[in-house]
């Protein structure tokens, strides 16, 4: 590889060595030499009409932007996003938003990195999340609805992605295993919904839960980096999804036609508006409901990944969110406790709320 003036490739294979600084334990005016994925890179140009970097850099553990000033132009020609590199940086906050100045970037050769630092997993058990959705399937009233879903799920190959694929590129349970709890969670939502909406078809409401991001297993690949597929760009995973669910009805005899058409359109319209991506816009309360679960779950893991961001110490407030529009207030903080026994109900063991385990129903 020829780096024109950039430094050697003796130094980039070396570069793999150094200990890994994870994005998690950033903090302010820290010297930073380490890999990271740069994940998104855009070549801009800053008021003084010079170019710069602006880089999205991730880890298993969070992610961070940075800011490269000089021989931006040259340095940007030699990684493209999705790429492991090395980053000598320094720390620093803006805006009051933890952000890196970049001072150099090295491309880093494939196997000179352990790829289980970049991707984040899901925090929770997948194994009991995936045997506690099982149990949901098979709680569905109507045959039909039941067969395929469990037919779907049953898939080996299916299920083996399933349990990995993360549910989003980047805004909401964005890791490996971020599907399978994010569905398992908008069950438990439609759970609730159905309780309190009687009226609601219930089977059809938790078929359509389960399988509104069945098409996420093709949209997205994934080894150091979430991005996605050739089929995910021209068709997404709404069509995907789709396909998938008609080929699985082709083999049930005598699957009801109206009923594959109100799960479909569950799945072509959970977006809710032609402008976040859905295919239709909601047309019965099923999918009305549908979609205002997803949102909410996905809104509020997002939300919560915000405000747990590194760097922000003892702040009141996180910093300004573009996507939401806002700050998000991240609780006030907290002073000593007094000494004293817990009181009832608090301890760990004393099964409140924290004892029940997201998604229980």
């Amino acid at each position: 590889m020829r780096l024109l003036s950039f430094p050697s490739p003796e130094r980039c294979k070396k570069a793999p060595c150094m200990a890994k600084v994870f994005i998690s334990d950033i903090r302010p005016n820290q010297e930073i030499q380490s890999l990271f994925v740069a994940a998104e890179r855009q070549l801009r140009t800053a008021r003084n009409g010079k170019p710069y970097l602006d880089v999205k850099f991730t880890d298993k553990t969070g992610e961070i932007s940075g800011k490269m000033w000089e021989k931006a132009a040259e340095t940007a020609e030699h990684f493209k996003p999705g790429d492991v590199v090395y980053l000598r940086a320094r720390s620093e906050l803006y805006s009051e938003k933890l952000q890196l100045n970049v001072t150099e970037i090295l491309p880093v050769p494939d196997g000179g990195f352990d790829s289980s630092d970049f991707l984040p997993v899901c925090p929770l058990d997948l194994d009991v999340l995936f045997e506690r959705l099982e149990k949901a399937l098979n709680q569905i009233s109507d045959g039909f609805l039941r067969r395929l879903c469990l037919d779907m799920i049953g898939d080996a190959g299916i299920a083996a992605r399933f349990r990995r694929a993360p549910a989003a590129k980047s805004m909401h349970h964005a890791y490996l295993g971020g599907l399978l709890e994010h569905t398992f969670s908008v069950i438990g939502l439609a759970y609730r919904i159905c309780a309190h909406y009687p009226d609601l078809d219930r089977d059809l409401l938790t078929a359509g839960a389960f399988l509104h991001d069945i098409g996420k297993i093709e949209e997205f690949v994934y080894d150091v980096s979430i991005e996605y597929s050739d089929a995910g760009r021209l068709v997404g995973h709404m069509v995907l999804g789709v396909q998938m669910i008609e080929e699985k009805i082709r083999g049930i005899e005598g699957f009801p036609q109206e009923t594959a058409m109100l799960l479909k359109h569950l799945v072509l319209s959970h977006h809710g508006e032609a402008q976040f991506g859905a295919v239709k816009l909601p047309a019965s309360r099923e999918a009305f409901a549908l979609h205002l679960a997803d949102d909410l779950d996905a809104k509020m893991n997002a939300i919560r990944r915000i405000v747990s961001k590194p760097g922000y110490g003892d702040s009141t407030w996180t910093g300004f969110e573009t996507l939401f529009g806002r700050h998000f207030f991240r609780g006030f903080p907290a002073s000593a406790p007094e000494e004293g026994p817990a009181e009832c109900g608090e301890g760990p063991d004393a099964g409140g709320p924290g004892q029940k385990g997201r998604g229980n129903f």
